[in-house]
């Protein structure tokens, strides 16, 4: 004989009699007493991990309180009759089989590829129903089914909770704290999106959608990217890409370039002998990126995206400082005594093409990749050449 197991239901927190309290976590705790009964409420926030009451408000029927904190919390609530101090509302944050949304706020493709694979983590960690929209879903929606994308602002209803992923700044150009729980320029890029979902930092690839698996061309090749969105993150030095493209081809490579500028672009020439690119999708791009022996960039999406797909990745970046790229990439950092990680230091000004916070207009602009020669990068590649 087969027995039936009761399902065992959630307890539904008690309301104030005559009230209603309608409460979420989009965008920070919220709590609203509605109801036509006028009584006055203390209404607290806690933070379930520490039990320390990060916000309190009093409030009466027919208003709403929200915490200045977004990122992820496990908030317990509890709302106080005012008058007797009598509980009538308690709730613990419980993801387990509700909506949750994750908005990924950056367009960059960078900043996408080094957070994303904290959202499966986070999924697995809430055991929630996860709704997430970044700028680039086609790189993602084939390999994770278990997520469900949308568009960036288009209406999610019904939700439990939100939170946003993004580096967040005050109008004067300080970190907002109540948005990242820590400085992001002071730790690995992909770790601000793990602080924001509250999971471990792992810098694990994420699985990006293939177009086939067969290799582009039959040769062996080689890519390369060296356009980017300021002078700071180029390789400054006239003659570095010159000296590495004209090695790789004595090696018998074919050079590919993947950045879409083209062959030159503010200012910044490409080296003779380099093939670009058949026009295409990014998906397209990964999948030339799987079959390259090697590719060699500077601070930008495409050494991301070479990362991402397993493709041996050399950075070359002064600009930034050593950890905040994956820790196994190939990295060509700044000189010894030379300045660097001003990205790291400073708010950037994307407004300023020529942006060197700290030496701009003397000899020493630029100075953390122009004295990276093209023999040090070369130098760095050679084990992995054929």
């Amino acid at each position: 004989m087969k027995v039936r197991q009761r399902r065992t239901r959630r307890p539904r927190p008690a309301s104030p009699a005559g009230n209603r309290v309608q409460f979420h976590f989009v965008d920070g705790a919220f709590v609203e007493i509605t109801g036509d009964v006028d009584e006055e409420y203390l209404v607290e926030f806690i933070d379930s991990r520490t039990g320390e009451r990060v916000h309190h408000a009093r409030i009466r029927t027919n208003h709403w309180v929200r915490t200045a904190r977004q990122y992820f919390t496990p908030w317990r609530i509890n709302v106080f009759r005012a008058k007797g101090h009598q509980r009538v509302f308690t709730h613990q944050y419980d993801g387990r089989g509700r909506r949750v949304y994750v908005a990924f706020e950056s367009k960059a493709l960078g900043d996408t590829l080094a957070w994303f694979q904290t959202v499966e983590a986070f999924q697995r960690q809430q055991g929630c129903e996860l709704i997430c929209s970044t700028f680039m879903n086609g790189l993602f929606r084939a390999q994770y089914p278990d997520i469900r994308f949308v568009e960036p602002g288009e209406t999610v209803h019904n939700l439990y909770a939100m939170y946003r992923v993004g580096w967040f700044c005050l109008p004067q150009g300080e970190i907002d704290f109540n948005r990242n729980p820590r400085d992001f320029r002071q730790q690995p890029l992909g770790e601000s999106a793990a602080d924001i979902l509250g999971v471990s930092y792992q810098p694990i690839r994420p699985r990006i959608a293939s177009a086939g698996n067969e290799r582009p061309i039959p040769e062996k090749y080689a890519c390369i990217a060296v356009h980017s969105t300021a002078q700071a993150k180029y390789w400054n030095n006239p003659s570095g890409w010159s000296e590495v493209v004209t090695h790789l081809l004595q090696r018998g490579y074919r050079v590919m370039l993947l950045s879409v500028e083209g062959m030159q672009y503010m200012g910044n020439h490409v080296p003779a002998g380099v093939t670009p690119l058949p026009p295409g999708d990014i998906v397209r791009v990964a999948d030339w990126l799987r079959h390259a022996t090697v590719f060699v960039g500077i601070g930008s999406g495409l050494s991301w995206l070479a990362w991402a797909v397993g493709c041996k990745t050399c950075v070359i970046s002064g600009f930034s400082l050593p950890y905040t790229e994956a820790p196994d990439m190939i990295r060509a950092g700044a000189r010894p005594g030379d300045c660097s990680g001003c990205f790291n230091r400073h708010p950037l000004d994307p407004g300023d093409w020529n942006w060197c916070p700290d030496h701009k207009n003397t000899p020493r602009m630029f100075e953390c990749t122009r004295n990276i020669t093209g023999q040090d990068v070369i130098a760095l590649l050679a084990p992995h050449l054929d």
